[in-house]
């Protein structure tokens, strides 16, 4: 009965050896217009409300640029991250 054991227990180190694996580190590229901000817009002469209500508009939409920006930036380092 052992002798019969023997030949398959050294079949058994005749197995293939695993595939080697290699870890890439990726570091995604971030677009140059994503790195910089709009500018933010000039301060006009407070002559009446609706001037001053467009130039609130026109800091928000700034700041929203920035905002949208960082947001674009964070995903494609987590996404390169999570490969």
């Amino acid at each position: 009965m052992i002798r019969r054991l023997v030949p398959l227990l050294l079949l058994a180190g005749c197995a293939t050896a695993p595939p080697i694996t290699r870890i890439v580190t990726v570091t995604p590229q971030i677009p140059s217009g994503l790195l910089q901000c709009a500018a933010a817009p000039a301060v006009p002469a407070p002559s009446s409300q609706a001037v001053v209500a467009n130039y609130i508009v026109a800091l928000w939409q700034a700041g929203q640029n920035c905002r949208d920006d960082v947001t674009a930036i964070r995903t494609a380092v987590q996404s390169g991250a999570a490969k």
